[in-house]
């Protein structure tokens, strides 16, 4: 008897699950069906333009910098893993491997703080762009904030650098 019972349990628990897998896969009705599809056509058209097309929010490096020392917990907060553009900055330093710059800000009340921008290592362009540039010019950079701390300031992955006239 205790093999029936368990027989009879393992086949309504297999029942159950291909209920359920099916009504999560094919459920809903017909019109939601439609919309559903529609939104992955379209999405699937523009996924790769929307991939490579980030939306940069606009940031004074001066601001960033103050943030970070008055409160790098809040800073965190408001910038880890953001796309931004940092305006304002000046090129302090350029690894000689091309692995990273560094940008500081103007501000002479935060001198030791600056953005710490890392370079992919295959991404060629940015690397040529980098090559034209000198300490000291400045710059705007494009990118999305990986890290913030108050003794050093911020880490951003690099996507674009434009030297400012």
């Amino acid at each position: 008897m205790g093999k029936f019972k368990t027989g009879c349990l393992g086949v309504i628990g297999i029942a159950v699950v291909i209920g359920l897998i099916g009504s999560c896969a094919g459920g809903g009705t017909k019109d939601q069906s439609k919309a559903t599809t529609t939104t992955s056509s379209s999405s699937s058209s523009s996924g790769a333009a929307q991939a490579k097309q980030k939306v940069y929010a606009d940031a004074d490096i001066n601001v960033l910098i103050k943030e970070a020392k008055e409160n790098a917990a809040s800073a965190n907060q408001n910038y880890k893993k953001k796309d931004v553009k940092i305006i304002g900055g000046k090129i302090l330093n350029i690894d000689s491997d091309l692995k990273y710059i560094t940008v500081e800000g103007t501000d002479p009340n935060y001198t030791m703080l600056h953005v710490r921008c890392d370079i992919k290592s295959d991404n060629k362009d940015l690397k040529d762009s980098i090559l034209k540039l000198k300490k000291g010019e400045n710059v705007t950079v494009y990118g999305t904030i990986t890290d913030v701390g108050d003794l050093m300031g911020y880490s951003l992955k690099l996507d674009k650098i434009e030297a400012m006239q």
